[in-house]
């Protein structure tokens, strides 16, 4: 078995990952809810520029904006108007169909059908993983 040493994985490495992961600033421009749906609008406002020269929005930040919303509408199907605590992701199944590379108005959308949610305690309900393809 090979050892890398540093100079040999950083070669190999990202810069985004090498330079410090998280140097960019991203927020909703606007969130738009309806009951099963949930379609955010995220604006990049500040990013570190990649080696080939052109925004990549990474699948580690759009997994974090992708859970950002099921929260914000995990909450709002709940009627409640703060989040009331800490959200634990227990299981995330995502397929990114192509690069991203634009910096505004950047679509993400959720879908939420109600057999795909369970009540845990009377009159609140969590989203969960549903079978026949929700």
């Amino acid at each position: 078995m090979q050892q890398l040493n540093t100079q040999q994985q950083q070669a190999l490495m990202s810069d985004y990952l090498q330079k410090g992961w998280k140097q960019e600033v991203m927020e909703f421009s606007s969130v738009h809810l309806e009951p099963g749906y949930i379609k955010g609008l995220i604006d990049v406002k500040y990013f570190q520029m990649p080696g080939d020269g052109e925004f990549h929005f990474s699948a580690q930040s759009a997994m974090i904006w992708i859970s950002q919303l099921g929260i914000i509408y995990g909450c709002w199907d709940n009627q409640l108007e703060t989040k009331a605590g800490e959200v634990y992701l227990r299981d995330i199944d995502l397929k990114f169909k192509r690069t991203i590379n634009k910096t505004e108005q950047v679509s993400f959308e959720g879908f939420f059908p109600k057999h795909c949610k369970k009540e845990i305690i009377r009159g609140f309900s969590v989203l969960q993983r549903c079978k026949n393809n929700c």
